[in-house]
């Protein structure tokens, strides 16, 4: 058997069924636009949520790392700051979050001038407690990272399958309920 052959089978396969939605039963609304563009909208929209999950995954795993190690070594004044090299954190994607106003930036302060090699860190006292709970790491790693995947992409398949059978179910009862 051709793979190519196989390969063409199941494009058109999962064309047919989910990215071409047959709404011609629904009388009550125009569906030219809603054919073309509903597909795109829920791959958009499941491709969105993963983004979301990939930057959690980002400042939960890396740039949570400056905060919970600041936070073992008890940095929460200007006198107990720590210079990221010493904490083992001395990292470009890091060290440009302090220096921007981030959300990152906002919880770790720093003792020195920001843009010197050896600036030292430290965690405000008030906020230590959120941002211990803000940069918490991520349970399961990039494990979840992958299950986040599998899952938003089965919610889209399974979208893509049943959203037409909604549309045509509140066309049903827009029809039923409709003034004669």
């Amino acid at each position: 058997m051709d793979l190519a052959y196989l390969w063409e089978g199941l494009k058109e396969y999962y064309t047919e069924t989910y990215f071409s939605p047959d709404l011609s039963a629904i009388t009550s609304f125009d569906t030219t636009d809603v054919q073309r563009f509903l597909p795109l909208m829920i791959f958009g929209i499941c491709f969105g949520i993963f983004i979301a999950v990939c930057i959690s995954y980002y400042h939960g795993q890396y740039l949570g790392e400056v905060v919970r190690r600041l936070y073992k070594l008890d940095a929460f004044a200007p006198e107990c700051a720590k210079p990221l090299a010493e904490i083992g954190c001395d990292k470009f994607f890091i060290r440009r979050a302090l220096r921007r106003d981030t959300v990152l930036a906002k919880y770790v302060k720093t003792a020195d001038d920001v843009k010197a090699k050896d600036a030292r860190f430290y965690i405000v006292e008030e906020q230590k407690y959120i941002a211990d709970k803000r940069f918490k790491s991520v349970r399961g790693g990039m494990l979840s990272l992958v299950l986040a995947f599998i899952i938003c992409t089965a919610v889209c398949l399974i979208l893509l399958y049943f959203v037409p059978d909604v549309l045509q179910l509140a066309d049903n009862l827009y029809n039923m309920l409709k003034p004669q």
